[in-house]
């Protein structure tokens, strides 16, 4: 990896990476950026907004994510840049990138480009990296990385796209800047109230659900049930071991595990989970952010 701005970044994205950074515009149409930390929800959230600006097309929508993993759906623009030939507009588009490091015409305050992040508890996250990277790179003599090596990472913020702190905070802080610019989503909120939460990241993206019972509820319910991930696992393109068109060494089935919350407790030691929440009280000290948010 290499060390820029602060942040790690894998050798094998910097040409992408510094391309979208210096060539990317934002279309006057562009819906939005989807941005987070790796394994924080991501492949949840793609498939929510997908759905949810794709609700009026339901077949469409239904044999796209039948037929395409959500990470093929909504591309994750830094890993794979294509300049502007990436999808037709309106454009749903991915990126790790964290807030500091994203393209000057995307942060200025005269673009269109609304951006959403997923945050996840920091313990759920190192643990989903561990079984997602050692998957990528399995051995036949068992995981490459081990969960203690897997913990001092993160800890010394050595992850790609890390530190994971640093990352998480500048889209919250940003987030109390310019609400109308950049929706703040916790994993956990989704997860405990997932009408509520999905109802308010439609608004953000200016396709709303009607308030009344039998239709907008009954709209977010199948919302849901397309985007959840034990549905999506479930389907024939995600279960392959076939490697993504554009990242064959990732497999698509390498992005549908679990996706429950506090799942860590079967993986961290206490020694581990201590470390990590005194870092988290330390790190998010001031920002308004805590691990009661979590």
């Amino acid at each position: 990896m290499q060390q820029i701005d602060g942040f790690w970044y894998l050798d094998s994205f910097m040409e992408s990476i510094a391309a979208f950074r210096s060539e990317f515009q934002p279309r006057t149409d562009d819906v939005v950026l989807l941005t987070s930390v790796p394994k924080t929800g991501t492949t949840w959230l793609i498939a929510l907004c997908h759905s949810i600006l794709h609700r009026d097309d339901k077949e469409e929508e239904e044999d796209s994510l039948t037929k395409m993993t959500p990470h093929e759906l909504v591309p994750t623009i830094d890993m794979f840049y294509l300049g502007d030939q990436v999808q037709d507009s309106p454009r749903l588009l991915h990126t790790h990138l964290p807030y500091s490091c994203l393209p000057e015409a995307v942060r200025s305050s005269g673009s269109s480009c609304k951006l959403v992040h997923v945050a996840r508890n920091p313990k759920d996250t190192v643990v989903s990296m561990w079984h997602f990277y050692n998957k990528i790179f399995e051995s036949e003599t068992g995981p490459d990385v081990t969960m203690e090596r897997a913990v001092e990472g993160f800890c010394g913020g050595v992850i790609p796209y890390g530190p994971f702190y640093k990352h998480v905070v500048e889209y919250w802080e940003e987030s109390r800047r310019r609400p109308e610019k950049v929706l703040f989503l916790e994993y956990e909120e989704l997860c405990r109230e997932p009408k509520e939460q999905v109802r308010r990241l439609a608004s953000f993206l200016r396709k709303p659900f009607g308030l009344d019972e039998d239709n907008g509820d009954a709209e977010v319910e199948k919302v849901l049930w397309r985007s959840s991930l034990n549905r999506l696992k479930e389907l024939e393109v995600n279960k392959s071991d076939e490697g993504l068109e554009l990242a064959p060494i990732i497999p698509k089935s390498s992005f549908f595990r679990k996706g429950t919350v506090g799942g860590w407790k079967n993986y961290l030691t206490p020694q581990m989970a201590h470390r990590i929440d005194l870092l988290t009280e330390q790190k998010l000290q001031g920002t308004g952010l805590s691990l009661d948010d979590f």
